[in-house]
């Protein structure tokens, strides 16, 4: 009786729309219809280090991350597999398959130490100059600009070579994980994607396969993007 009446906490999703591996928890989310409570952490405004709600599912302090009836997880990819198994999704999200499975894995231990660098460079050439009113980190943007284009270049040339998605022709949680890499970019019109024609083709691909829940995702970066606020004096 006591279990029948027990009250369900809904699951919390901790997240802001601008960072990139938020939007690809809340992607995966949508696209299976995932009902959830939203905690939006505003970075900008420095929420991730002032609440302590927040603090206590998240150590680090980064987004997203998630409470699910008070079990705490942080990580995008962490989050997405947890999803992928608690929900029983649909197996082209995180395949059973142990080869299929590996090749989810390769790609997004890849994620880290290689496009993220698009990330990296977001910060130091175009918002810290906005925000400071000085130059960022040259060394610091040459070194990003030149492992965004190898990273971009293994994308294009290796991951998506003869395959309509990422090492697959089924999407999955790998696509999520870096197509919301390089939307960053709409934000200030510059497509990362250009000169990239295997990118250029799969992004389209990603976004017609998520229809209509990647332009949900995405439109606070559409916002950005139309409304031209990161080459403004906004910031």
């Amino acid at each position: 009786r006591e279990a029948l009446t027990r009250k369900v906490m809904a699951l919390k999703v901790f997240f802001d729309s601008f960072s990139q591996p938020s939007r690809a928890v809340l992607l995966l989310m949508h696209a299976n219809k995932i009902v959830y409570e939203k905690c939006v952490i505003n970075i900008a405004k420095g929420e991730h280090l002032q609440n302590e709600d927040f603090a206590k599912v998240s150590p680090s302090k980064t987004v997203p991350a998630i409470d699910d009836n008070g079990f705490a997880l942080s990580e995008s990819a962490a989050i997405m597999t947890y999803l992928v198994d608690k929900y029983s999704l649909p197996d082209h999200w995180y395949p059973r398959d142990p080869k299929r499975r590996a090749r989810v894995d390769e790609y997004m231990h890849w994620h880290h130490g290689n496009l993220r660098y698009v990330a990296r460079l977001f910060f130091p050439k175009y918002i810290m100059p906005k925000i400071s009113g000085k130059s960022g980190n040259e060394s610091l943007i040459k070194l990003c600009e030149s492992q965004s284009k190898k990273a971009l270049s293994t994308l294009d040339s290796h991951y998506l070579n003869n395959t309509k998605f990422i090492s697959s022709n089924e999407i999955s949680i790998a696509d999520l994980q870096a197509i919301c890499e390089l939307t960053q970019y709409w934000m200030i019109g510059e497509p990362m994607e250009t000169g990239f024609p295997n990118i250029a083709r799969w992004m389209k691909d990603c976004q017609a396969e998520l229809k209509p829940h990647f332009d949900d995702v995405h439109k606070y970066v559409y916002f950005a993007r139309d409304s031209n606020f990161f080459n403004s004096s906004k910031l």
